[in-house]
């Protein structure tokens, strides 16, 4: 291995497992790069003298000072969690519908999921670009709120859909610009995981969507997603009521919930050190003097890679199965949401860096961090190509009350319309040079064929470790229903 290889091999993927899987697949991604040559390509489009994509990131920056930064405040400061974004939803979609898009709402059986198309007078025969929005806020102590600023999220893509929309229509460039508007990327199951089943994105050429960060960096090629693969689920405990003073007349689920939790911890020697398992009890009985007959035990169970996360899982169902034998109570499984590793295109990484630089982007960090994908679900970037811009919006980390006052401070505004910038330079770019078209469609053909070879060679590298486990490859267990939300 070269040393550019060998550092390639240290920093892309996190483990000594991966990094052992991956040396042959790493190589091959290197000889892609070196041949597509990403780098050079995004600093000579960057660097070219364009005046129709200047004028789109002046009516950017126009468009975000005269009506996206209120609207973006105003979602900040009209928090909705995840399921329950109605004003958010009414607000933007009836704005889409003023700017010309048709916009379909209720979309996957989500009441609060919208897709608006809009297509150029010049016909549809062009590129159809994607845009992903979110507006979702989190849940807090004190309150709702937007720790984690997608309340920018949707204003951002409406900057850079509006001035591209308007540049298309006077240069009669033919295409499509589509919005998704997904929502609930807080809460579970995941939103962006329901939509790709439902096939709900086919067609959009390329995706892109902006993020809250407290560092400017883009990542390298490969497999990866932005928060470890994870597995939602739920353990739910059933037994049998009876009162405090006769409680052996019942079963007690509560019982049977600590002793699973236990379990868990008693467990994570026997993990690898790189796993994330926590867990909550948000039901764990009504009265002290009646014998808990239900309760429910949540868990985040997260890993670098799917392979391994897969054998934790296993690891978990059957202690919660013993946890309910030893105490006469039944357990149900419930894994409610999914998330895997998506593909990291470097042809789109390195073009959205060159344009935070050359835009004077805070916050730039030269080293590329590990492949992420570009949405946190990862199915939809194994279909589709994108990246997700992260400029540097706030000095306090994400999901916390700092980063909610930056939205509404100069750091934040000033990255928000960088972001939107950004995401009109790329699609400007993506839409107006085939070459970049042909060179993003065959970096992400080959990484998602490698994708596969990889996920193997992570089964036979576990294989003396986990035994058994390794024939677990189905590519969904997910149990998704979708929560029934009536408008207040």
């Amino acid at each position: 291995m070269t040393p550019f290889l060998l550092v390639l091999a240290l920093v892309a993927q996190s483990t000594d497992i991966e990094r052992e899987a991956a040396g042959g697949i790493l190589r091959q991604i290197d000889s892609l790069e070196a041949r597509l040559k990403p780098t050079e390509t995004a600093q000579r489009l960057v660097g070219r003298k364009d005046a129709a994509r200047d004028r789109v990131l002046a009516n950017v920056a126009t468009l975000w000072n005269g009506e996206m930064q209120g609207l973006s405040d105003w979602i900040g400061r009209h928090p909705e969690v995840g399921w329950h974004e109605f004003q958010a939803f009414d607000t933007l979609t009836a704005l889409l519908r003023s700017y010309g898009f048709q916009v379909d709402t209720g979309v996957a059986g989500m009441p609060t999921a919208f897709v608006a198309r809009w297509t150029s007078p010049a016909g549809a025969s062009g590129p159809t670009l994607g845009l992903i929005a979110e507006y979702d806020a989190l849940r807090g102590t004190q309150g709702d709120f937007h720790g984690d600023q997608h309340n920018a999220q949707s204003p951002v893509a409406f900057a850079a859909a509006r001035a591209l929309l308007g540049y298309m229509t006077e240069a009669k460039v033919p295409g499509r610009i589509i919005v998704y508007g997904t929502p609930a990327e807080e809460v579970d199951p995941p939103a962006k995981g329901i939509l790709y089943k439902a096939g709900i994105f086919k067609g959009a050429d390329i995706l892109m969507r902006s993020h809250s960060s407290t560092e400017t960096r883009r990542d390298r090629p490969g497999f990866g997603v932005c928060c470890l693969n994870i597995d939602a689920v739920k353990y739910t405990f059933t037994g049998r009521p009876a009162h405090q003073l006769t409680a052996w007349n019942g079963r007690n689920a509560l019982e049977a919930a600590v002793q699973f939790y236990s379990a868990v911890d008693h467990l994570r020697s026997t993990w690898r050190p790189d796993h994330r398992v926590q867990g909550v009890i948000p039901e764990g009985g009504i009265a002290p003097n009646v014998v808990p007959d239900h309760t429910v035990v949540d868990y985040f169970i997260r890993f670098p890679d799917e392979v391994y996360l897969e054998h934790i899982a296993r690891m978990m169902d059957d202690a919660a199965k013993g946890a309910a034998q030893m105490t006469e109570t039944d357990v149900a499984i419930t894994r409610y949401g999914e998330y895997r590793d998506g593909v990291t295109v470097s042809a789109l990484e390195e073009l959205w860096f060159a344009y935070a630089k050359k835009l004077g982007a805070p916050g730039i960090q030269e080293e590329k961090g590990r492949p992420a994908g570009y949405e946190e679900t990862g199915w939809v970037s194994r279909e589709i190509p994108g990246v997700g811009v992260t400029v540097r919006s706030s000095s306090f980390a994400n999901h916390t009350y700092g980063m909610r006052d930056d939205t509404f401070a100069e750091i934040g505004h000033k990255a928000f319309v960088l972001d939107a910038q950004i995401e009109a330079a790329v699609l400007f770019d993506f839409l107006t040079h085939p070459e970049l078209r042909t060179a993003v469609k065959e970096e992400h053909r080959t990484l998602a064929g490698l994708q596969g070879q990889y996920l193997a060679a992570l089964r036979r590298v576990y294989g003396p470790e986990i035994g058994a486990d390794t024939a677990l490859s189905k590519a969904s267990r997910a149990d998704i229903r979708i929560p029934q939300v009536k408008r207040p």
